[in-house]
Order: C-alpha cells, then structure tokens, then sequence
C-alpha cells in the first residue's frame, strides 16, 4: 500500500489545480465514505479504487479499498480529516495515505487510460469518445461519452442502477410521450439515453457550470443537443414545468434537501427515480416517499448502493 505522505504547498499550486486525497477503507465501508466526501464543499470527484498487490493486476482485491476525493479546496485534506474525526468509525479504520496537487488537465486525462467501454446491460454499452465499440446487435444503445471532470461515466453503481432502471421503464412506456427532469445531470449520462432511446423534451440540470459544458458537448457527440436542454440555473429558481419523470442521481442529503423542489416539478402519477444512496440513507429517502404520497415504490441494489422508484400520487 502506498503510504506516501505529501504535504501540498497552496503557493505552489495554480488556480487550476485538483487536490487528489486519497483514504484506505475497509470494501465494507467504502458507500458510507464516498457518500460523506460528496458533502465536502468543493469536491469535483471521488472514486473507489482497489489496490492490488501489483500496480499491472488490478484484479486483486486487498482487505483495503483506495478511495480518493478530488477538490479544489485548498482546506480539503483539514476538511476530511474533520469528517473523519467526526465519525469515529472511520477514524478507527481509515487513513489518509496521500495527498497531492495534480494539475486539471492532468487530473482529466490520467484516468483515461483505465476507462474502457463498459457494458450495463446486454443493450446498452458507454464509451469512450477516445475508443471504438462495435454494437453487438442492432437494439444496443452506445452512449459515446467524455465526462471531463464532471460525475458519470457509467462505471459507478449508482450510474448504472439508473440506467437499468430507465432501461426498464423505457420497455413499459413510449419514451416520445414523456418528458424528463434530470437533477444533478453531471455529465449528461441519464439525460442523453433517454433522448437515445425516444425521449424529446429533457431538461438537465446541475449546479457546476463546467458540468454543463460537458454534458452539452456529450449531447452533441450523441446528436441528442437539439433534444436535451441543459443549465445550472438553480432548481428553486427554474420555472415550475411539470415532468413526467424526474431523476435524481445524487446523494440522499442533497436529494431531501432538494425533494420538496423535485415534487413541484413532478406531474401527478409520474415516476421518480433516486440513487447515489447506502444502506443508512436509503430508508429516509424511501420515508420521504411515502409521507409524500408515492407508491409502487421499489428498491435495487448493486453492492453497497441502491436507488428507489416510485408513482406521485399527489
């Protein structure tokens, strides 16, 4: 395990630079970390990495996961170390192995060279903008997809419990008939298979600007910008359209915090759909539902995430 410790110089660092925080974690507490360092002000990313005895087999799994956080924070390393401190359970088994200032454009194209297509499900595959996929059938959907620094590659539970789901309802419904509200679009993932498999009236959503960039140069590689229309204007502050489908893919505190908003925008009998949830957040934001009037509200899980669907019975 690399246990490099390096202490950034904030006078060194430009403006354009990526704090890269890395923490070892027991696998099993690997959601409840990830969901926590999303609530850091700043953070652009976290992702989950196993170590592996060799730096060449990734495969290997370890008894600890390297889960790093990367922000622009000039206080991130302070900043998790409170949040550490402030649950003993992860100061007891976790610590902070190294930390580094990484310039942005080598934060954004490091990690490429890890991402390859990934298949969800036997009709649907993301890949990369860099990389070449043939369709294994005529019916598959290939999301051609460049995230830069924003969420959503497809890799991460919480993505693809989202698209299978949406996979599902997209087989029960005509998606030309609905429209969709996707809060927290990141890099347009959720928003850019609905337009692929129908839908045409899509509003995206997200509170980084630069993740809007994104996700409109993402609908633009797919042929989807004339259909989906992307902003970062404030939820509270975007008209009160009603949707027939709302997604949220983000994490339960800033999905309560934002739910009253979700339902005004929700019409009456349609369907809501959340993730970036773990087993201690998922009963509140089921709860939530429930008083809210939802029902056939459902629950999947893939490792240590789940997410939730239910009909707005307002």
């Amino acid at each position: 395990m690399d246990t490099t410790q390096q202490r950034p110089n904030q006078q060194n660092a430009s403006s354009s630079a990526v704090m890269e925080i890395r923490i070892s974690c027991p696998p099993v507490l690997a959601g409840y970390l990830e969901e926590l360092l999303w609530t850091i002000d700043g953070v652009e990313s976290v992702g989950e990495y196993y170590k592996a005895d060799s730096d060449k087999d990734q495969t290997q799994l370890s008894d600890l996961t390297h889960v790093a956080v990367f922000t622009r924070n000039p206080l991130g390393e302070d900043l998790v170390k409170v949040l550490m401190v402030d649950n003993p359970k992860l100061m007891k088994v976790c610590d902070i192995v190294q930390t580094r200032w990484l310039e942005e454009k080598d934060w954004a194209e490091s990690w490429k060279q890890h991402w390859h297509p990934t298949p969800i499900t036997e009709r649907l595959t993301i890949c990369p903008t860099w990389e070449e996929y043939q369709p294994k059938s005529a019916d598959e959907v290939v999301i051609k997809l460049d995230p830069e620094c924003a969420f959503g590659t497809g890799t991460h539970e919480t993505t693809q419990l989202m698209l299978k789901a949406l996979e599902t309802f997209g087989d029960k419904i005509d998606f030309s008939t609905v429209n969709l509200l996707d809060v927290g679009t990141g890099s347009g993932i959720l928003a850019i298979y609905a337009a692929l498999r129908g839908c045409r009236d899509i509003r995206g959503v997200d509170n980084d600007s630069q993740a809007v960039v994104t996700a409109r140069k993402n609908a633009e590689i797919n042929g989807m910008d004339s259909v989906v229309d992307f902003t970062d204007t404030p939820l509270d502050e975007l008209c009160q359209t009603r949707y027939d489908v709302v997604v949220a893919n983000i994490i339960a505190p800033v999905i309560l915090e934002l739910f009253s908003e979700m339902l005004l925008r929700l019409n009456p009998g349609g369907r809501f759909f959340a993730s970036g949830l773990i087993a201690k957040s998922v009963g509140q934001v089921e709860e939530a539902m429930q008083a809210a009037g939802f029902t056939e509200i459902q629950r999947q899980q893939q490792g240590d995430w789940f997410a939730l669907s239910g009909i707005y019975k307002a």
